[in-house]
């Protein structure tokens, strides 16, 4: 899912990671592989957030698409992998 602004910030102020930004020349790629996102990296690879499945509330799952060769230089993609992680996506979309 494409997340505005404010939970962008939100996301990457409780968790740490960074969101890639929109004019990275990674982006359409990106895209072309896995829709529109708004991607983030952290040491474990590279995630989205997709509205969290067990809630009515305005809540996210994390959900990790590659993860990072051992010596983080490329990316491996693998099968999508929901984190034990909600996140709150309050400001709305």
């Amino acid at each position: 899912m494409k997340l505005n602004a404010t939970q962008q910030n939100t996301i990457e102020e409780q968790f740490g990671i960074e969101a890639i930004a929109d004019d990275h020349p990674a982006i359409e790629k990106l895209k072309e592989v896995f829709g529109d996102h708004t991607f983030f990296l952290d040491a474990g690879g590279l995630n989205v957030v997709e509205p969290h499945p067990d809630s009515e509330a305005a809540a996210g799952a994390v959900v990790k698409l590659a993860s990072w060769t051992d010596d983080q230089s490329q990316l491996n993609v693998h099968e999508p992998e929901v984190l034990p992680i909600a996140v709150k996506l309050d400001g709305g979309s």
